[in-house]
Parts: C-alpha cells; structure tokens; sequence
C-alpha cells in the first residue's frame, strides 16, 4: 500500500486548513462523567464540514471515537490504512492514538456527524484543546504531541 501522502495545510486569519478547503465546525454538544468510567470522561460532539471541506491530519489526546454520520458522505483515512467512505448508517472507530490522516466531504452536501469521544480527565483539565492536536501544530511547536 503507497504510504499517504498530506495535503498542503497552510495556516489562514490564525487557522490551518487543507490549502483551498474550508475547515469542519465542531460543537461540543453534551459531557458526561460516568461513574463506570473513572478518570475518564464522555464528549458529545457535533461535527459538520461542508461541501469539499476537510480536516488536516489530526491526533486526538488519547481518546477513544466512535463517529455517526447523520447527512452526506465523509471520506477517512487513518493509520496509513485504505481511506474510507461512510455515509448515513455507517460509522467509524478510532483508537487512541490513531493517526486521522484524512477526514474529508466527498458529497455535495453538508457531511454532518456526531462523535463520542471516552478521554482521560487529564487531557481535558485545562480546556479541550488538547483533543484536537493537528500535525501543522505539532511541526509548528505550537502544541505538544498527542498520543
């Protein structure tokens, strides 16, 4: 399998983007702390990226993912392995640790979706930046690796 190859993400008004796509919007939606989950807490995110939009490849602080799509069609890859496509009743699973290397509308629609992500409390004790750690800002040093 050809090892992936990321897209030129540039940094425009103080945000890196995939050059020439418009970035997601993300909401965090509800948070719980399950008291079978200790030292863990429950994000409730929505997700909406619209028409040939995209994520730069990202880390998530060590959470664990599932994503529902609710309208239209992502395209994914992550880990190196074979990119994706999830549509309305499909989902995806990322480990801690996984590399989304790729998270991308492929429709003509809106690609709507909702995530729960299971992360440790310290990852989030400060705020919820440490979440969402694109390479960019890792290569740029204005974040800390995430694994």
């Amino acid at each position: 399998m050809p090892e992936f190859v990321s897209p030129n993400v540039i940094k425009a008004d103080g945000v890196w983007q995939i050059e020439g796509k418009p970035r997601e919007d993300f909401k965090v939606v509800q948070i719980f702390h399950p008291s079978n989950l200790p030292g863990k807490t429950m994000i409730l995110g929505f997700i909406d990226i619209p028409p040939n939009g995209g994520t730069p490849s990202h880390r998530h602080g060590g959470a664990a993912i599932v994503a529902i799509p609710i309208a239209g069609t992502c395209l994914n890859q992550m880990n190196n392995n074979e990119p994706i496509v999830c549509n309305v009743g499909d989902f995806w699973f990322e480990a801690p640790g996984c590399h989304h290397q790729r998270c991308e509308n492929v429709g003509e629609e809106n690609a709507k979706f909702f995530a729960v992500l299971v992360v440790d409390d310290e990852v989030i004790k400060d705020g919820f930046g440490g979440i969402f750690v694109l390479d960019k800002e890792v290569e740029a040093g204005e974040k800390e690796a995430s694994v």
